[in-house]
């Protein structure tokens, strides 16, 4: 199947649900990797793509380069808000084997002051997972 248009990613999506079998879970993970715009698959929220795609999608952008995922290290990050959200946990190993310190530093910077901002004690807390974190202060 070849994605070139919104309905596919729509499609792909569908696949993703985790009430699916586990074969047409990773067909659709695998016709995720032609998607260009990867922004979709961070926490979707909508009525029917929510929870039940979240590990799909963060098993998709855990196998995009560092430079794919640069734009969206600030939404990455907000995924950690709750280690226990499907996805999270791979999220957080991603993270930990990104290479760009000069831009996940700032990322994380800016959602320290989100936390603090907002009292998020455990999101700060898990922030602190992040390896390498002592070379992000």
């Amino acid at each position: 199947m070849e994605v070139n248009n919104l309905s596919d990613i729509d499609t792909i999506m569908n696949m993703l649900d985790w009430n699916n079998s586990s074969d047409e879970q990773n067909r659709g993970i695998k016709l995720a990797e032609n998607i260009e715009s990867i922004n979709v698959f961070l926490q979707p929220r909508d009525k029917k793509h929510n929870k039940n795609v979240w590990d799909n999608c963060a098993i998709i952008l855990s196998k995009r380069s560092d430079e794919e995922l640069k734009p969206y290290l600030i939404p990455l990050l907000e995924w950690l808000q709750d280690l226990t959200w499907p996805g999270a946990l791979c999220v957080l190993d991603r993270i930990n084997t990104y290479h760009d310190y000069s831009s996940l530093k700032y990322a994380y910077e800016e959602c320290i002051k989100r936390a603090k901002a907002l009292n998020e004690n455990i999101w700060l807390k898990n922030l602190n997972e992040i390896s390498g974190v002592d070379l992000l202060k």
